[in-house]
């Protein structure tokens, strides 16, 4: 674990966790701003527009074609995009020279997960015919809802995306595997009870433990190839690291990095935290060896 790491991690202990009741997920979904607009350190180099729920980040020089990025943002399913998210987007488009697409989809609790995926489905089926290959890629509740979402694609005999690549998935929200006990006191970040919450939200009418709901209880088989990065120190790393199991013994080509001291979503300190930028490097390699393999 770097040192620049550890610093974050412990900053992040100087503030109260997240969602550490029903009463402050609550709080949270209530109060919940605005998306993120583009930071202004990136307008001289990328161009982002907004069609309705759409939003198109491109970069201005050296954009690649033969694919696109497609980002779903975490925010456990009640918050929108933050400006630390747009990190993300900007080292994968200078790393790729591949465009980004950022569905804004319907949050919790106004909304329900179905309605999240009548939005996003047929954005992936645009971009899939604007861009050919499509690669969803997420961050903690967006990785869960970019495995969902190849699952149904899957089962409904739509063309699948060519892959994910996803960053501490929530891949079930009921948050029920006994092992986080014994993370939780490294986390510094998240707690069971609002999480909890915000899941039975975002299933609405289902019960949590559907696998459109928590990617985990599914069948994984036939998903499209993976690359997961996951730190130690995050009470969603015990399901991730089960998840990504289940995936491999069913044959899903599964790639998982666990971070040594790692908390939930490190990536988002990039580019202050070296195992964050090594992420991004992986995460781009990842994505062009999908885009030559085929």
């Amino acid at each position: 674990m770097s040192v620049q790491m550890r610093l974050v991690h412990t900053r992040m202990g100087m503030t109260p966790p997240a969602l550490h009741s029903e009463e402050s997920a609550r709080e949270m979904a209530l109060h919940a701003p605005q998306p993120s607009p583009m930071p202004a350190r990136m307008r001289a180099r990328f161009t982002a527009t907004t069609d309705g729920c759409v939003i198109r980040v491109l970069p201005k020089r050296g954009l690649r074609s033969g694919g696109v990025l497609v980002f779903l943002h975490g925010g456990a399913y009640v918050y929108p995009l933050v400006e630390g998210q747009w990190g993300i987007v900007e080292g994968l488009i200078d790393r790729t020279g591949l465009p980004v697409i950022i569905p804004d989809y319907p949050l919790a609790p106004a909304h329900t997960a179905t309605d999240a995926f009548d939005v996003v489905q047929p954005i992936i089926d645009e971009a899939q015919a604007e861009f050919g290959r499509v690669i969803l890629f997420g961050d903690s509740a967006g990785g869960g809802l970019a495995i969902s979402l190849a699952m149904q694609r899957r089962d409904a005999g739509a063309r699948q995306v060519d892959g994910l690549v996803l960053y501490a998935p929530w891949v079930d929200v009921t948050m029920t595997n006994p092992a986080i006990t014994d993370v939780q006191r490294l986390d510094k970040i998240l707690r069971v009870p609002g999480l909890a919450w915000a899941g039975r939200a975002w299933a609405g009418d289902l019960d949590p433990a559907d696998p459109r709901i928590s990617p985990l209880y599914g069948d994984l088989s036939a998903l499209p190839p993976m690359l997961i990065f996951q730190g130690d120190a995050d009470i969603l790393g015990p399901d991730t690291i089960e998840f990504a199991r289940a995936a491999a013994r069913a044959d899903v080509d599964v790639r998982l990095r666990v971070e040594p001291g790692g908390f939930h979503v490190y990536v988002l300190s990039v580019p202050f935290i070296p195992e964050a930028v090594a992420a991004l490097d992986r995460s781009a390699r990842f994505v062009t060896g999908i885009l030559r393999s085929r």
